[in-house]
């Protein structure tokens, strides 16, 4: 290969790694965002005085399951509302089902914008290529739609700018 396009290949992996970096920073920020709304709605429960003995310790496993891309905070709040209404406590299962509720609103509205500032797209595009990873690929496409966005901003970012048969050609 020429030496050339050698350099440019490098010049867009570093920019798609450190875009890639931006969006697990983005990432982690929900998931923190997440965590923090569990813990304080999980205290607020507990100092009413709903059955919630260890609100930091459900938070902290609330926010590794949040983690995970398929799974999300539903996975462990949604059986503990239904176990919790089973056994009787209907007052608690809705008390989660509500926090659950309330974090759904947040992320929904804050996930497009903390993605969209870490790797430098436009909401709407984000928004776009979730919706898109997800109508391919199920939930996991929401993670994966933005992250072959970037990768082909990356690629296409160049020759846009300078225009596809200079960048392609350009001998400099």
């Amino acid at each position: 290969m020429p030496h050339d396009w050698v350099r440019k290949l490098g010049s867009h992996t570093r920019k798609i790694i450190s875009n890639l970096g931006g969006y697990l920073k983005a990432q982690f920020i929900l998931i923190l965002t997440s965590f923090i709304i569990v813990l304080i709605g999980l205290s607020i429960l507990k100092f009413i005085g709903f059955n919630i003995k260890y609100p930091l310790l459900a938070a902290i496993g609330i926010g590794f399951v949040d983690a995970l891309p398929i799974l999300g905070s539903g996975t462990a709040m949604i059986p503990w509302a239904v176990i919790s209404a089973i056994n009787g406590d209907i007052k608690l299962a809705i008390g989660i089902l509500i926090l659950f509720a309330i974090i759904i609103i947040v992320r929904q509205f804050l996930e497009p914008k903390i993605v969209s500032k870490h790797i430098g797209i436009h909401p709407i595009f984000t928004l776009i290529a979730m919706y898109t990873g997800y109508r391919f690929t199920g939930v996991i496409g929401i993670i994966i739609g933005p992250i072959i966005l970037i990768i082909l901003k990356n690629i296409f970012a160049t020759m846009i700018d300078k225009g596809v048969a200079k960048t392609l050609f350009d001998r400099r």
